[in-house]
């Protein structure tokens, strides 16, 4: 894993990342979208997000293996120092470090920019990400029941929360 790097997204990413988060829509529960986004939707995201927030990619020889971005909680002004983190990574090299090595880059930028919270919005079956967030000091802060239906099945949500700046 000594190949990878992390930088900031660009938009000719998005095709990449599209390929990386389209199973996670097709197969799995992780994403509540039950369409496929297109190239379009993505680098509309993309060039959405990072108006405001970090949004990153982990490359291994020059191929996009992982990404991670933050994006507002609300869009309502009280919240703006709150951010809710997503991060994806390539089904081939999953569980190998590089979900933490985004994760950590990600908070560093959270951190300066001045965010005092983030949030993590997981599928509660989903023990992989409850359990990474968990590892990285996030606290459950609550549980939705049966709020997703997908794949004819409901899903329940937990919300964990961080501080990475204390506000005393």
């Amino acid at each position: 894993m000594s190949d990878i790097h992390v930088r900031n997204v660009s938009i000719n990413d998005a095709e990449a990342i599209l390929s990386i988060y389209e199973p996670y829509v097709e197969k799995t529960a992780i994403s509540f979208e039950i369409e496929v986004p297109s190239v379009d939707e993505i680098a509309n995201r993309i060039t959405k997000y990072t108006q405001t927030h970090p949004y990153l990619v982990a490359v291994l020889n020059d191929k996009v293996v992982g990404f991670a971005y933050a994006a507002p909680f609300s869009p309502r002004e009280a919240y703006q120092y709150s951010s809710e983190v997503s991060i994806y990574i390539a089904e081939d090299i999953k569980y190998q470090g590089l979900g933490g090595l985004l994760y950590d880059a990600l908070e560093k930028k959270l951190v300066a920019s001045g965010v005092v919270q983030v949030i993590s919005c997981i599928t509660a079956s989903n023990i992989a990400s409850l359990n990474f967030f968990e590892r990285r000091g996030f606290e459950k802060a609550g549980l939705i029941p049966k709020i997703g239906y997908k794949f004819e099945e409901w899903h329940d949500v937990a919300w964990l929360i961080k501080t990475i700046n204390p506000t005393n």
